[in-house]
């Protein structure tokens, strides 16, 4: 894979996150409540809406028999070392650049009035370079491409603002199911320790992993506010190893500029927890990463849409320890930014 990479040039916009308030104006006048409530809910209903946000999930539910669908393309290199939120050179053989690619296919459909289902289909390209010791073969390169950990999941509204309620409030849940190979094995030297690459290497785990989720998101004006967080709790995977589990969470604020274009700011965290590999605990994998996502979207169409963010690293605290002599060390692998685009369709 090249190392440089066509970057899209991003307007980034610094926009205050607007705090959840009633869209609904009060009234004095008790004869008049119900009208000026009914006129300022039809006024705030004109001009453009802001779409969804492009690097998190919000507190939407589809209503019944309406269908998204989307494909996201996720850019992820990893080419630095860290121990917390130092960096690191790391003379010793082991890790030293990773390369994640995914196309992930969402297919979203609203079963019943407050109640919506969805499928996640990723197809992966991961590419890892390791240094192997004192060999005098600078550099190993490992692929592996295909489908990966299929995931389906059903979410629940427990408020809607279309019903007339203030704010649009859901809870979800679902499984991620093994449905990718996890079986891809190391080359020489390393297969003399590890028969097998580590799981975050692999196209799939092999375990069954609940999520659950929480999302929350207020219309208003042209302006939208959204809120999501979700814990995969994760199974006994592959060849004893296990994915550590994840925490994400999310808060976003998006803008409709007019009928075609939106931009929008994300704050994205993630906690991810060490992985276990052959039996034992990497201690180099895990940390807790927060990144800002400057956003825009294009509304081709009112029922299709592209947008593209790039959320940068404004903070990182990975796991990796020192050791004596240095080749005994081990470090956590970064990224300074990733890329995202999605194109979405409406039915």
């Amino acid at each position: 894979m090249k190392k440089s990479v066509l970057v899209f040039v991003v307007c980034a916009w610094l926009m205050l996150v607007g705090g959840l308030h009633q869209v609904y104006a009060e009234s004095a006048a008790k004869d008049g409540i119900e009208s000026g409530q009914k006129a300022v809910a039809k006024s705030s209903n004109k001009g453009p809406k802001c779409i969804g946000l492009v690097n998190m999930s919000n507190g939407m539910v589809l209503p019944k028999g309406k269908i998204v669908t989307n494909v996201k393309y996720r850019y992820v290199h990893k080419d630095s070392l860290y121990n917390g939120s130092t960096k690191k050179n790391g003379d010793y053989g082991g890790k030293y650049d990773r390369l994640n690619q995914s196309l992930q296919f969402t297919a979203k459909a609203g079963l019943f009035e407050d109640f919506e289902a969805r499928v996640m289909v990723p197809y992966w390209d991961k590419q890892v370079k390791r240094k192997p010791g004192n060999l005098s073969k600078p550099w190993d390169t490992d692929n592996v491409s295909g489908l990966g950990d299929v995931v389906v999941m059903g979410r629940y509204a427990l408020m809607t603002q279309r019903s007339g309620d203030w704010l649009n409030l859901a809870f979800g849940a679902g499984l991620k199911l093994p449905t990718g190979d996890a079986d891809h094995k190391n080359g020489l030297p390393y297969s003399k320790t590890h028969e097998y690459i580590g799981p975050a290497g692999q196209l799939g785990t092999g375990s069954w992993d609940p999520k659950f989720e929480l999302g929350a998101t207020k219309f208003f004006g042209r302006s939208r506010v959204d809120a999501h967080m979700m814990y995969t709790v994760t199974g006994e995977g592959s060849h004893n190893s296990r994915m550590g589990n994840q925490f994400k969470y999310d808060l976003g604020y998006g803008y409709a500029l007019n009928k075609y274009f939106d931009v929008e700011l994300e704050l994205n965290g993630v906690d991810q927890q060490r992985h276990w590999y052959d039996g034992s605990p990497d201690n180099a994998s895990g940390g807790h990463t927060i990144y800002i996502t400057p956003g825009v979207h294009w509304k081709i169409s009112e029922n299709s849409n592209l947008s593209v963010g790039v959320p940068l690293v404004v903070f990182r605290d990975l796991n990796g320890y020192s050791g004596s002599p240095e080749k005994n060390s081990r470090y956590g692998l970064g990224e300074d930014y990733q890329i995202v685009t999605r194109l979405g369709f409406t039915f």
